[in-house]
């Protein structure tokens, strides 16, 4: 039987989010640190300097406004779950686990390779909010571009995004993990609960362009 591309996209992101908790209880915390922090290169450094930047809640801006002139549902879905992956990952990494130090406040810093100019954090650990949110942006673009080969891209870029925060020394992978989870578990909730809510017609519009309809539609009916 034939998936549906939804279902496609949930399978394809949470096959890999599972390896990455599983691989995260197995593996004895630091030791993933010290072996990827420890197989760095000139060529890594900028790479992952770069790629680590597209887990930045930020990128939530532009990618809003774009929906706005093309589909206001998406621009909708877009902010919403900019909105609650914020406020999960906010609420567990400093309410749940506010004490939970990051790998340069527990590891030997002498074992450590740190890249000029990069600021590494010492608090916060728990989940990788950079993590969360590249896994949130790169499933909502596969579940709206709906291909195939786009999906396998956006994955890689995530899964990218998340070593990078290992590589950096900002994150263990349990930390990667969690974010993955968050991010993976919170688009695709998010999705199904646009996907099956009735919608007023005008959502499946862009927002900018209709307002003159709308304003003179008010017109009309008040005369």
């Amino acid at each position: 039987m034939k998936r549906s591309f939804p279902e496609f996209a949930g399978l394809l992101f949470s096959v890999p989010t599972i390896l990455l908790v599983m691989i995260a209880l197995i593996v004895k915390r630091g030791e993933d640190v010290y072996f990827i922090n420890g197989n760095h290169h000139t060529v890594l450094d900028v790479l992952f300097s770069w790629v680590t930047v597209l887990g930045e809640g930020v990128l939530f801006i532009p990618i809003f406004f774009y929906f706005l002139f093309v589909q206001f549902r998406y621009a909708a879905l877009t902010f919403t779950l900019w909105a609650s992956h914020s406020i999960v990952c906010q609420f567990i990494k400093r309410g749940l686990f506010n004490n939970v130090h990051r790998p340069i406040a527990v590891l030997d810093k002498s074992q450590l390779y740190f890249i000029p100019n990069i600021e590494v954090h010492g608090l916060y650990s728990f989940p990788s909010g950079h993590t969360a949110t590249i896994f949130c942006l790169a499933m909502l673009m596969t579940l709206i571009i709906k291909k195939r080969v786009p999906a396998v891209i956006f994955l890689v870029i995530a899964l990218l995004v998340g070593y990078s925060r290992i590589y950096l020394v900002q994150h263990f992978l349990i930390d990667v993990a969690g974010g993955a989870v968050i991010g993976v578990s919170l688009t695709y909730g998010v999705w199904k609960i646009f996907e099956h809510k009735n919608m007023a017609g005008w959502m499946n519009g862009p927002l900018i362009g209709r307002m003159p309809a709308l304003n003179n539609s008010s017109s009309s009916t008040s005369r």
